[in-house]
């Protein structure tokens, strides 16, 4: 059986293009790891959001509203690499039944999460510039489109 030289090439650069297809890669969002607040500006209200090293295939993040000197909202966040694709699960307390996104655009410094079956956020977007992440959740609420930001700093760990 013979192969003509063109066809040698298309088999070579399919079997390339196969084997350099990557798996996701979490470190590839090393740029969200760190410690972010909103301003203080914001009437009364902190909100700061913890972000780990990638590692293992995970990443882990927590975030926490103040209000004054008391702690009103919390949330866990997980993202990890699961069947072949990169997914953000945040847990709200202990009652509530986990929600994942899937992640559906990833840049250098942005990242788009989706989940269009949740009833609110079905987006959770994150873009880094310089010292600033900016966070945001946005979707259909009820009919009605609704967009939240989180502006954060970079600010020290503590």
């Amino acid at each position: 059986y013979m192969m003509t030289i063109s066809t040698w090439i298309l088999l070579i650069g399919g079997a390339v293009a196969a084997f350099g297809a990557e798996d996701p890669d979490l470190s590839k969002l090393a740029w969200m790891t760190g410690c972010w607040a909103t301003p203080a500006d914001r009437p009364g209200l902190v909100i700061d959001e913890h972000w780990s090293n990638p590692a293992g295939g995970n990443m882990l993040g927590y975030s926490r509203t103040f209000k004054g000197p008391r702690m009103v909202f919390f949330e866990f966040i997980r993202l990890e690499v699961k069947g072949g694709e990169v997914v953000y699960t945040p847990r709200y307390g202990t009652s509530l039944k986990p929600v994942s996104f899937r992640m559906v655009k990833q840049g250098p410094s942005d990242v788009v999460f989706e989940n269009p079956e949740h009833d609110f956020p079905q987006r959770i977007l994150y873009r880094r510039e310089g010292d600033m992440l900016h966070a945001a959740i946005e979707g259909n609420d009820k009919g009605r489109p609704r967009r939240e930001e989180f502006p954060y700093r970079k600010v020290a760990c503590r």
